[in-house]
């Protein structure tokens, strides 16, 4: 019997290579044979529906009257016509192609927040009292509501520029998130039946006394979420 046929009368007729067991040196026993690794689950694709992604939806309307809302109420962010480098002139009609809104981001808001509390804390003032800031409409800040130290609060940001700045920004970072969530409702009110002219003219007031009323309350060291409820611009 030559060495192949022989193979074949031990193994049975199998003749793959089998894999040998391991042995622990130290014992002599044999070691547990390492398990294969799972299949891995295969990623699961997600589509959006077109009426939220697609060239009419509901989403891109929103997202539409929004930015037109925001490049009114907030003309100081936009390119002035005499920057050079960020506009380009349709010379056929004389407009300016604006390049897109350069506004105050959740990073600047959260910036904010911890030199702001920094600050409240070096000077020892309580901040589990709630704190509502607003602007005094002349690049100042003002405590709007009844605080025991609201001197020693509005010195802070006379004395320091960072501090003031950070305010601006998360200033406007809130109100441009209650605005979006005006424009929610306003596409709702059109859903719901309403005239579009009706639901635009009820927009353009309520965005004006979000903008007009806007102030940032800080407790504890946070500021708080900001909110427009259903009614409140009514």
């Amino acid at each position: 019997m030559n060495n192949n046929n022989a193979l074949t009368a031990m193994t049975g007729g199998i003749t793959r290579p089998q894999t040998p067991q391991i042995i622990n040196l130290d014992s002599g026993t044999p070691l547990p044979k390492r398990q294969e690794p799972a299949t891995p689950t295969p990623s699961v694709n997600v589509s959006l529906s077109d009426e939220v992604t697609g060239n009419n939806s509901k989403g891109q309307q929103l997202t539409e009257k929004y930015e037109q809302t925001t490049r009114e109420l907030f003309p100081q962010q936009q390119i002035t016509p005499n920057s050079e480098d960020n506009e380009a002139v349709d010379n056929e009609n004389g407009l300016f192609h604006l390049a897109p809104l350069s506004l105050p981001t959740k990073a600047d808001a959260e910036a904010f927040e911890k030199l702001f509390a920094r600050e409240l804390g070096k000077a020892g003032i309580d901040t589990s009292i709630p704190i509502k800031l607003k602007s005094d409409g002349e690049g100042g800040v003002i405590v709007s509501n009844d605080h025991p130290d609201k001197d020693k609060i509005e010195a802070l940001f006379k004395d320091n520029p960072d501090l003031q700045q950070g305010f601006v920004k998360t200033e406007t970072y809130t109100t441009l998130q209650k605005i979006y969530q005006l424009h929610q409702q306003w596409l709702e009110k059109i859903n719901s039946g309403m005239s579009e002219e009706a639901a635009g003219n009820w927009l353009v007031s309520a965005s004006k006394s979000a903008v007009a009323n806007a102030e940032i309350t800080f407790t504890n060291g946070k500021i708080a979420q900001p909110a427009a409820k259903a009614g409140m611009f009514s």
